[in-house]
């Protein structure tokens, strides 16, 4: 041991050796406290980094505030918008939606095409010119693609690829690429999550595109910018009333944009995470100090008399064992504080596969360490605490008094030594853990605890897969999914039936409508399903099949609060497309759903509704795999379709980029979770060890055999990781099931699931750690010496 300076007073020696004689209890708390700072760091971090990326990236690419959609509004509309009071920039353009035909990829692509105003870069939804350039004004087939989609589907600079629009074939070629922050999050028609290669993004020169949908010096979507502290929803309703007469569908502010809805979705999520698992395992940490503490002192109350005997305040004992608890502490806050650098800047990068920012940088800021240290230092303060205190409630004379002999004359060790099968090392064992039932129960409380955060953290696999099921399994299980450019008729649904392969067709209608309560509302889709729909019904978050009422809508829980309505209640509607009637019609029932589903009603009842002929905006198709190439090569020639998705394909792609991502996350949580098993299990054992080591070298003494006093030491260890198994499994349980009701929103639900495989592994990896932490402890009772331990201080 290293000679320390001879101006160190006598405390902090004791400090010192005590330090270096706990290490391996300091290593083990080491890894629970860098778990918990981790996960404070990581999580605070990135969501700082998130806002901070998204604000930036909207503020300087001057992402609208607003956003209007109509049929066709006369370029002159555009002055009349400008002059509402609060409005900072307004630009019009033209949105169409077409069909590629890429080499190489057998099905239709989807693309959305905007329009470019003649100076090339929009004043609104500006872009990120990535490679290449910008159309030029003079060349009608030059256009540039959104840079995800561009190397999804392998399309370089030059290339010439095949578009169906507005019913024409043409050809386009593509002379730069870009990103908007119109689609960090970017899905298309039908999908529910980005698929990169099936969807995209073009962008075209005006003047090109108004002759090509015959839509000249008109547009059909403004963006609007407001200036700072505008009334937003007054402008809102000011656009709608100069929108109306030209098909106006209702303007909606940012924050009902598809692409910031989700993005906004996931850093709801990330708080709400950041509010559950770090308090966690950081409260396991302050359990480990207090254990670590508590029986230190237990061991030492003789010196804590001692000290008192020559004179050391209370006070200085005390903040004696507040400085030990500090410094165990250190190397874990270090080790924490890197492990969240690490951590966030690996999940910083699992984000850009998702969220497609220009640039994602993690950086949790001076403040986020600093609050990251004192949560954490508050936490080993507390876990400290109670054992300080109960230091400065000792005298001397009680301090240097021997314990009491246990008892062992009554109650369950009295029962246990009548038992004559038990040999005299088990009865020793069960007599241990009798002797001190609070510190066995908080032993196992130990276990159970990180029992139930690995259990927390692997399960997140389960919700997820279950998500998918009902998702891909019960509600949509149709293999194509198509979207009309504009309502059809029955024709359109005839037509479909008589494609290769298809063995059932079934209709959809979404619509545009505002839904008022009272002073509330909210602007949202409305869908009407047949029903008898097989191929996409409405299911709920257990799995059971609901019918389309009769009369009235079924609607969800996000939109029940925003209104602040219930079953039975009535509603307003304002539809938004068609005829735009207003009617009212009863809440039937409130549905949770796997998938966001704001309004659904029957039907056929959307048809009288509308004052029209029934209609449908898309359809459900079943189709025979082996016709499934022939029905792609028709799909790409039929002016009708705007988008397209298969059902396979998107399960494929959430195999390889959900799946990917999940699992690496899964094993960031996991391995935290793994830290604090490992620190758990290794410290009780070897707190066990050194409390018990004058008694098991006794035993050496009076002639057991080595694998005896072993046995008698990781004996109890073993009843205390059995005891914590039953405990932990119900902790994980209602730990995951609490975090998945916090999950999710309008947009998706997760689902409560947690499998036996989960379970069971988690109880596999405890046992595992619990015999590696056996191996070591079991190799450091071996190396005792009987006569040092055998000292006496008296």
């Amino acid at each position: 041991m290293v000679t320390l300076p001879v101006w160190i007073g006598s405390l902090d020696r004791k400090l010192f050796r005590d330090i270096w004689r706990l290490r391996a209890q300091a290593f083990a708390i080491a890894l629970v406290i860098a778990a918990g700072v981790g996960m404070v760091v990581m999580s605070f971090g990135m969501i700082r980094s998130l806002e901070a990326t998204r604000d930036a990236y909207y503020d300087r690419y001057r992402f609208a505030d607003i956003f209007a959609t109509a049929t066709r509004v006369p370029d002159a509309v555009l002055e009349d918008i400008q002059a509402i009071d609060g409005v900072s920039i307004v630009e019009g353009r033209l949105n169409a939606g077409a069909t590629l035909d890429i080499p190489g990829i057998s099905e239709p692509i989807t693309t959305i095409i905007h329009s470019l105003p003649p100076s090339g870069m929009p004043r609104v939804n500006a872009l990120v010119l990535r490679s290449g350039r910008l159309p030029d004004p003079s060349r009608p087939e030059e256009v540039i693609a959104s840079e995800k989609f561009a190397d999804a589907a392998r399309i370089g600079l030059g290339d010439t690829i095949s578009a169906l629009l507005y019913g024409k074939r043409q050809k386009v070629r593509i002379v730069g690429t870009v990103l908007s922050p119109e689609y960090i999050y970017a899905i298309g028609p039908g999908q529910i999550i980005p698929d990169n290669r099936r969807f995209g993004v073009l962008w075209m020169g005006q003047e090109h595109l108004a002759a090509a949908l015959n839509s000249r010096n008109t547009f059909n979507e403004v963006l609007i910018r407001t200036e700072r502290g505008a009334n937003a929803q007054d402008i809102i309703d000011r656009v709608d009333v100069l929108l109306e007469r030209y098909g106006g569908r209702g303007a909606r502010p940012r924050k009902d944009q598809i692409s910031d809805r989700f993005l906004e979705s996931e850093l709801s999520e990330l708080r709400s995470m950041t509010g559950i698992l770090p308090p966690i395992f950081l409260g396991v940490a302050a359990f480990l100090i207090n254990m670590v503490l508590s029986r230190l002192v237990e061991s030492e109350r003789e010196i804590i008399g001692l000290l008192t005997a020559f004179g050391y305040r209370s006070r200085t004992i005390m903040l004696h064992y507040a400085k030990l608890a500090l410094v165990l502490s250190l190397p874990g806050l270090a080790l924490g504080l890197a492990f969240g650098y690490w951590m966030g800047r690996g999940v910083a990068g699992i984000y850009q596969n998702f969220f497609v920012f220009p640039f994602l940088t993690y950086r949790a800021g001076f403040d986020v360490y600093l609050l990251s240290c004192a949560i954490a230092i508050g936490v080993v303060i507390l876990g400290a605490a109670q054992t300080v205190r109960k230091i400065g409630k000792l005298t001397a004379a009680e301090a240097m008094r021997p314990p009491v002999p246990p008892n062992y004359s009554g109650g369950i060790a009295k029962i246990i030594g009548r038992i004559k099968r038990l040999d005299e090392p088990t009865r020793i064992i069960l007599r241990g853990i009798v002797r001190r039932p609070l510190r066995s129960a908080l032993g196992s409380v130990g276990i159970a605890g990180a029992l139930g955060l690995y259990i927390t953290s692997a399960g997140s696999s389960d919700s997820i897969g279950q998500l998918m099921s009902l998702i891909f399994d019960q509600t949509n299980r149709a293999d194509v999914t198509i979207t009309f450019t504009e309502p059809r008729d029955e024709r359109a649904l005839f037509e479909l039936s008589k494609l290769p392969g298809v063995m059932r067709v079934e209709p959809v209608r979404n619509i545009s409508a505002t839904f008022t309560s009272g002073y509330r509302s909210k602007s949202e889709s409305l869908t009407g399903l047949p029903q008898s729909g097989d191929l996409n019904r409405l299911v709920n978050i257990d799995g059971q099949v609901i019918s389309p009422p009769v009369k009235g809508l079924i609607i969800s829980p996000a939109l029940a609060r925003d209104l602040a309505v219930e079953t039975g209640d009535p509603v307003d509607i304002q539809i938004t497309d068609g005829r735009r009637p207003s009617l009212t019609m009863p809440v039937a029932s409130i549905m949770e759903s796997a998938i966001g589903n704001p309004a659904s009603m029957d039907l056929a009842n959307m048809g009288p509704m509308m004052h029209e002929a029934s209609l449908s905006s898309g359809a459900y198709l079943s189709v025979d795999p082996a016709e499934m190439q022939n029905l792609y090569r028709r799909l790409k020639e039929m002016p009708m379709v705007a988008g397209f998705s298969q059902r396979a394909a998107a399960l494929r792609g959430i195999d390889e980029t959900i799946g990917e991502t999940l699992g690496i996350v899964r094993l960031f949580n996991t391995g935290f979770a793994a830290l604090i098993v490992f620190g758990v299990v290794y410290n009780n054992a070897r707190i066990s060890l050194a409390e018990r080591a004058r008694d098991l070298v006794s035993l050496r003494v009076l002639g057991y055999r080595r694998s005896e006093v072993s046995y008698v030491l990781l004996g109890e260890i073993s009843l205390l990781v059995l005891g914590g198994l039953p405990l932990g499994i119900l902790f994980g349980y209602y730990l995951s099931k609490m975090i998945s009701s916090t999950f999710g929103g309008d947009l998706f639900t997760i689902p409560f699931a947690l499998s036996v495989a989960t379970v069971a592994t988690a109880i596999l990896v405890v046992l595992i750690t619990s015999a590696v932490s056996a191996l070591f402890v079991r190799n450091r009772l071996d190396q005792l010496d009987l006569v040092s331990v055998l000292k006496t201080r008296e």
